[in-house]
């Protein structure tokens, strides 16, 4: 199984990455988890985005599936799709659609020529090529689902998405190669009471206690990278920040990254 990081971005437009994005790879099954903005226009660089073989959605936030519309004028326009991509939509997903297709100013049902739409539950097993996706319902402010992925030989990555600290995800990720898991907050101490995003030693922390081969942190402001770097540096485990087009390649207890990395700066603590 192949994971490629297209964006670590949060709902903040910077220069250097789109917003939220994983393609993951194996046999002949190609999916996308998430579509941020910016996202489709990856995909699009590094194969024909029509020959994807699914498309999953984890929650409604724009910087997780706003590019749901620019990859709908990838497909043709004024007939069915050939193959029409298969979405996987959070419940309410068709309304959304509808939605999103009334505020461009496109036709009603502009999507479902091109989509063949699934509106998932939690813990329900889709199976597509080698590849086994569960969605698990996790703490957001709005309704979101965690991402299983298991491989063709039994390799697990959980795609966490955006969440507040959990114990699911810490039980769904236990033993598993990879934990994808976002560090957008400077400090978990400015967050709602509700609990909808973690920091970074609430990442490392996640990532600890499930014991992971590897931990991925996506989902963070670029300007701290470095410094995000360091701490996972510091903290002996093995978890660093993601960057745009880093590859990370899994088979049963083995994880090789490829691609950019980032690096970090000594962060003084005087």
């Amino acid at each position: 199984m192949r994971l490629t990081i297209l964006g670590t971005g949060t709902a903040r437009p910077v220069g250097d990455t789109p917003q939220s994005g994983v393609l993951v790879e194996a046999g002949d099954a190609i999916i996308l988890f998430d579509i941020g903005s910016g996202i489709a226009s990856q995909v699009e660089k590094r194969m024909n985005a029509a020959d994807l073989s699914a498309l999953f959605v984890g929650h409604f936030h724009a910087d997780h599936w706003i590019d749901i519309g620019p990859l709908r004028y990838r497909f043709p326009w004024g007939e069915p799709a050939p193959r029409p991509l298969p979405l996987y939509l959070p419940p309410g997903g068709r309304e959304k659609l509808s939605n999103l297709a009334a505020a461009i100013a496109e036709r009603p049902n502009f999507f479902e020529p091109a989509y063949a739409i699934t509106e998932y539950e939690t813990g329900q097993v889709f199976q597509i090529g080698p590849l086994t996706v569960v969605p698990h319902a996790v703490g957001h402010y709005v309704p979101a689902w965690s991402m299983e992925i298991t491989g063709p030989n039994g390799e697990r990555v959980v795609y966490a998405g955006d969440m507040g600290p959990s114990e699911m995800v810490v039980e769904l990720a236990r033993d598993a190669e990879v934990l994808i898991l976002e560090a957008t907050l400077v400090s978990g101490s400015t967050d709602d009471a509700r609990r909808g995003h973690i920091d970074t030693d609430e990442a490392i922390d996640h990532v600890r206690r499930s014991n992971v081969r590897q931990g991925v942190l996506v989902h963070y402001h670029s300007e701290r990278r470095a410094i995000i770097a360091a701490q996972c540096a510091a903290s002996g485990l093995a978890v660093e920040p993601a960057v745009s087009g880093m590859v990370v390649d899994v088979e049963p207890g083995s994880v090789r990254i490829s691609g950019p990395r980032a690096s970090y700066e000594t962060v003084s603590t005087g």
